[in-house]
C-alpha cells in the first residue's frame, strides 16, 4: 500500500518536473531572443547616432519602408524602449494598474 502511494506521488512529481522543465526551456529561449533583439537595437542606435539630425532614414514597417527624419526615428525608438521596459516590469511584478489609470 505504501509502495503504491510512493509510486503515485513519484509519478505526479515527475510529471510536474517534465512540465516545468519544458516551461524553463521556453523562457530561456525567449530570454535569448530578447537579448539578441536588444543587441541589434543597441548596435543600430549606435550607428544612427553618428548621423546628423536632419538625415533622412528609412524604417521598415512590415514589408514597407517608411522615410523618417533621424531625430523622429530616435525619439520613436526611445518611446518603444520605454514601453517595452514598462511591460517587462509589469509582467515581472504582477503589476496591476491603479484605479482610474488609463494604461
Amino acid at each position: 500500500m505504501a509502495d503504491e502511494a510512493n509510486r503515485t506521488a513519484f509519478l505526479e512529481i515527475q510529471g510536474r518536473m517534465i512540465e516545468l522543465t519544458g516551461k524553463l526551456k521556453q523562457v530561456q529561449n525567449q530570454v535569448r531572443n530578447k537579448e539578441g533583439e536588444k543587441k541589434r537595437a543597441f548596435l543600430t542606435l549606435e550607428e544612427l547616432r553618428q548621423l546628423s539630425d536632419d538625415t533622412n532614414t528609412y524604417k521598415s514597417i512590415g514589408i514597407v519602408m517608411s522615410l523618417w527624419l533621424l531625430e523622429v526615428l530616435l525619439a520613436y525608438s526611445c518611446v518603444l524602449a520605454s514601453i517595452r521596459n514598462l511591460h517587462t516590469i509589469m509582467l515581472s511584478q504582477s503589476w496591476q494598474p491603479r484605479e482610474g489609470c488609463l494604461i
